[in-house]
């Protein structure tokens, strides 16, 4: 149980580590509106990521318990990672050199949290994959305890990261000027990478 949270946590935070919209907006709460405000965005971020890592795990669970779709956990990792390279690619190539945050109409930060979190589409296919590959390799057991420690684990490591954010504002608003222009293209080598072990693992 220890081993699921831990891995709920390191997945959940390098995958919120990456400068994008929910961790700029919640830098962004901090500088103007206080660290207060920040952490009731962190909040409604963090509520969301519970439901939506378990609902990934949930369906990788299902897939793995019908006899009928006859795919490995490998094959799926395989397929979602290389989709998500892609993605991270095409992202990297299309993004602006800097990165702009609209200016939000909506006042309470924790459901502005909830609303941003909620359309981060990116974040069940990330689950679904990372479920996939911790269970090929046996690292995770699908049960419905595992799944709950992991998906308390993924929440605090949002949490956990966004509150970096939040504490360190000033200082990771001067630093991340070149990092935001290529860390798009640096997810997509990463998620390239794993796509191709896990292909190499299967075909052997």
């Amino acid at each position: 149980m220890v081993l699921q949270f831990i891995l709920g946590f390191l997945t959940s935070f390098v995958a919120a580590t990456p400068p994008g919209l929910l961790n700029l907006t919640s830098l962004k709460i901090s500088l103007e509106k206080g660290k207060r405000k920040s952490y009731h965005f962190a909040f409604g971020v963090t509520f969301i990521i519970f439901i939506q890592t378990y609902i990934s795990l949930v369906f990788i669970n299902y897939l793995h318990n019908t006899s009928f779709i006859g795919t490995s956990f490998q094959q799926i990792a395989v397929i979602l990672f290389a989709l998500l390279s892609i993605f991270f690619f095409y992202k990297g190539i299309k993004e602006k050199k800097t990165q702009k945050i609209k200016k939000s109409k909506i006042k309470n930060s924790f459901t502005l949290g909830v609303i941003l979190s909620s359309l981060n589409l990116l974040a069940i296919p990330y689950y679904c994959s990372v479920g996939s590959a911790l269970k090929s390799n046996g690292w995770m057991d699908l049960t419905q305890t595992n799944i709950v420690i992991f998906m308390l684990g993924s929440g605090f490591g949002t949490f956990a990261l966004l509150s970096i954010y939040n504490n360190s504002a000033k200082l990771i608003q001067k630093k991340m000027g070149l990092i935001s222009r290529n860390i798009n293209f640096v997810l997509a080598g990463i998620t390239g990478l794993i796509a191709l072990i896990t292909l190499i693992q299967l075909l052997n």
